[in-house]
């Protein structure tokens, strides 16, 4: 247990915190008391506490002296102050000796107990630390390759650790530096891998760069980082490339680099989360890429927001022109290459495209596709997502143009068969069928017929009624020209019908009529 000093001048206040406040639930002990400064020292001298509590306003050495005093000789000592009164003097001596607890009297026992409480915590702390500092002295040779590996990966992600543990561990572990400013490199393997995979990368890594200008190196869960001081990061691309050779030629595995910029040890955590920003760009990237900031770096302000509401785009869904559809998505993943948008937003994004896509399958695609949702969150590169978007935006795509093309082919069959019903009407045309049979837009039914048949309506018609015409001409040789023209829908207009007759036969109806004869 800590031991704690507890010094007041007034008899009554200090019998009675003494008293009230529960030392050992604190993890203390109260050892002594003293009713004025200098019997706080003297006792301070003789016992050297861990903790006191004292008053400010005392007769001879006041509390603020008492502080000043005790801090020369014993800085460890911690303090806790009662007083009266908010006084600047003690504040500014609070700053100088390190004082982080003033209770303003009165204080009750919680507010005591939170304070000691606070302090013993502090004091814990500062002793694991202490200990940890003198169980690593002592095997510090045995220990040195990890011990330096723990406190790069300390300082890096504590930031109770400063300029000035730097320098202290740095004489601890005979780190020599002449340069100032450092590079990181984090390194994140691209597979899945073994342990001894990451622990052979970071060898070969430390080899081809060259352990005398790498100060530091470790891990941080599945990351590898080397704090590097070579000149400039062209020269560390180059050794980075020379280490990936070497690694592929005995593990056939990708890796992403991520360099950062040139900063001072009191940068180190904002170089960490620089390369850490420049792994996130992975998604962007091909497994084996070295990434740098400047490779990031873009006007923020284009990268808000995506800006797309793709209606375009489920238009042509929805009307099965999968040529429009491929090409929508070609220039919206090509903006969002280049743009290298957040991928926290991108994912985001496409998730809200997913599911308006979606909407337009049919129930039991829907729920199909429904149950992709959670394999669409796994996706971590830019091409898988890219490849899921476009196979589910090209199979609901060409189930609309099925099921169009069906509907299409259904009224083409109307038509058609309105027309064989029909041939002897000389009125027949596609207008009359398109409203007074299929209720519909000519021009469009014009198109439709002429994408489903290859040939404008006005021909297929000409064609139907010369086929006919044919047909009876060769049941009998006793027919009359005009029977025909009629029957076929060139109403009482015989030299008509002889004229369309040759310029599709190339013969006059009766010099045909006659040439079937000769052939019976």
């Amino acid at each position: 247990m800590y031991k704690i000093l507890l010094v007041d001048d007034e008899v009554n206040i200090l019998e009675g915190i003494a008293a009230i406040v529960d030392w050992e639930s604190c993890g203390t002990e109260l050892s002594a008391k003293a009713q004025h400064g200098q019997m706080a020292f003297e006792i301070i001298m003789d016992q050297q506490p861990d903790i006191v509590v004292t008053d400010i306003k005392m007769p001879g050495l006041n509390g603020v002296q008492l502080i000043r005093k005790v801090h020369e000789i014993y800085p460890e000592i911690r303090f806790i102050v009662l007083s009266g009164h908010d006084e600047f003097e003690f504040a500014k001596t609070a700053m100088e000796c390190n004082v982080k607890h003033y209770l303003l009297k009165p204080s009750n026992e919680q507010k005591i107990e939170k304070a000691v409480k606070e302090v013993v915590d502090d004091l814990d702390e500062e002793q694991a630390r202490q200990a940890f500092l003198e169980n690593m002295s002592e095997h510090l040779k045995k220990v040195m390759p990890k011990a330096k590996e723990q406190f790069l990966k300390d300082y890096i992600t504590n930031k109770k650790y400063g300029v000035k543990d730097w320098e202290y561990y740095s004489q601890l572990f005979e780190i020599d530096t002449d340069t100032k400013e450092f590079y990181l490199l984090v390194i994140e393997m691209e597979d899945s891998y073994e342990y001894e995979h990451l622990l052979a990368l970071k060898k070969i890594m430390v080899e081809e760069v060259g352990e005398t200008y790498i100060p530091l190196e470790t891990t941080i869960g599945d990351k590898i980082v080397i704090l590097v001081e070579l000149p400039s990061r062209e020269v560390i691309i180059d050794k980075v490339k020379g280490a990936k050779q070497s690694f592929h030629s005995f593990y056939p595995m990708d890796y992403t680099v991520a360099i950062s910029d040139l900063g001072s040890i009191s940068q180190l955590r904002h170089l960490y989360n620089e390369t850490l920003h420049c792994l996130t760009q992975r998604f962007y990237v091909s497994g084996g890429s070295i990434i740098t900031p400047q490779d990031i770096k873009k006007d923020r302000s284009s990268m808000e927001e995506l800006q797309y509401d793709h209606e375009d785009l489920i238009f042509a869904i929805r009307s099965g022109n999968q040529e429009v559809v491929q090409q929508y998505l070609d220039d919206f993943f090509s903006e969002v290459w280049k743009e290298k948008y957040a991928v926290s937003l991108f994912r985001s994004h496409c998730l809200e495209l997913f599911m308006s896509m979606i909407r337009q399958a049919d129930r039991k695609q829907m729920d199909d596709y429904f149950r992709q949702v959670i394999l669409f969150q796994e996706y971590e590169k830019f091409h898988e997502m890219r490849s899921f978007i476009e196979k589910t935006a090209n199979e609901i795509s060409q189930y609309h143009y099925e099921r169009t093309k069906q509907t299409q082919s259904t009224i083409i069959n109307r038509v058609v068969e309105f027309v064989e019903r029909n041939l002897a009407d000389e009125d027949l045309s596609l207008s009359h069928i398109a409203t007074e049979v299929l209720y519909m837009n000519s021009d469009y039914l014009g198109k439709l017929f002429k994408k489903e048949k290859g040939e404008r309506f006005s021909s297929f018609l000409i064609n139907r009624r010369i086929e006919k015409a044919i047909e009876l001409f060769e049941l009998s040789n006793q027919v009359k020209i005009f029977e025909v023209a009629e029957a076929v829908g060139f109403g009482n207009n015989p030299r008509y019908f002889g004229q369309v007759f040759k310029k599709h036969t190339g013969s006059t109806p009766s010099n045909y009529m006659k040439k079937e004869y000769k052939n019976l």
